[in-house]
């Protein structure tokens, strides 16, 4: 998404910005999240994806959306929208056919002039895409409940420029225009960023390696291809379950790491490396440049610091 060159230019109480695309009433401030669990094949795994309550265009109802660094673009899903869509008709006069996104090799329309508020932060006239055919359905009757409705994703589109800190511990996500004074003193490290997307630098088995940090995988601390799994691991199938990524079911293995792993100057302690026996994701990572994937596993009690403007990542 589009947001350049904030500048505060009013009080503290009132925030008016200045983008090329995008304008805010309130772009910083924090917010809390929700871990949401499921049952994975056989077991239950109790953070599996990061949530955060939402309200969408100030309409009277509860929703939440995921937060998903490892995705592009902020959308909304079409199955579980619709009805909202079909209730209110201001929102189909807001779906903007001009503007598009690409997602699993489909093209999809967006919604332009929208509001999303989270907590304290609210963004206004921002363009969130409509994912057709996504989603778990709802039927008009469901609406009406007041129980909050998952409908959407959180994408990095939304925190270009902006200092991002996701405090896992106290479940509180906060977006700040200068880094505070108390984390000015951390170890931080150099990121990459491809389509708004986090590489990271991991010592792997002494050898730097990038990972993309997507808080879309919260089950893995590291995940591979098979090619790279047995290099760093003894080889042998430790555990496998199969996950959901956008829809596709798919198998993953884990192997004992027999080798240490490192970010920075911290050790990451892990057990296991996961692998997908996977020749798409093994091109698809060849593309991207990346050995893996690393999640909210590795960082669940810690706070992770992310410095969009200067593109630099740190660890509390």
């Amino acid at each position: 998404m589009k947001i350049q060159n904030m500048k505060k230019i009013t009080t503290a109480l009132l925030l008016t910005f200045i983008t090329t695309s995008v304008t805010f009433s309130q772009e910083y401030g924090c917010f809390d999240f929700i871990w949401e669990g499921s049952t994975v094949g056989d077991r239950f795994i109790p953070k599996v994806a990061l949530n955060v309550p939402v309200t969408v265009d100030d309409l009277p109802h509860a929703f939440t959306m995921q937060l998903d660094l490892g995705a592009v673009t902020t959308e909304l899903y079409g199955n579980s929208f619709k009805p909202y869509i079909d209730a209110y008709p201001a929102l189909a006069e807001k779906i903007d056919s001009s503007k598009t996104f690409t997602i699993n090799g489909e093209k999809n329309v967006k919604f332009a002039e929208m509001k999303l508020k989270m907590g304290q932060v609210e963004f206004e006239n921002i363009n969130i895409g409509l994912y057709a055919g996504y989603g778990n359905p709802l039927t008009a009757d469901s609406i009406k409940t007041k129980n909050s409705k998952h409908i959407g994703t959180i994408a990095p589109d939304l925190f270009q420029d902006k200092i991002l800190i996701i405090d896992y511990p106290n479940k509180r996500i906060c977006l700040y225009e200068e880094l505070p004074n108390e984390y000015s003193n951390l170890d931080f490290q150099d990121m990459l960023l491809e389509n708004g997307r986090i590489m990271l630098p991991f010592n792997i088995d002494d050898k730097d390696e990038m990972l993309m940090f997507d808080t879309g995988s919260s089950i893995f601390s590291l995940l591979t291809v098979k090619n790279n799994a047995k290099l760093i691991s003894d080889g042998k199938i430790a555990d496998s379950l199969i996950v959901n990524s956008w829809g596709n079911a798919l198998p993953v293995y884990g192997s004992k790491l027999t080798i240490d792993v490192k970010f920075g100057s911290r050790s990451l302690p892990t057990e296991l490396v996961y692998f997908l026996d996977n020749p798409q994701f093994e091109a698809g990572f060849k593309q991207m440049g990346i050995w893996g994937i690393t999640g909210n596993a590795y960082f669940s009690s810690n706070t992770i610091i992310i410095d969009y403007r200067n593109k630099k990542i740190a660890v509390k």
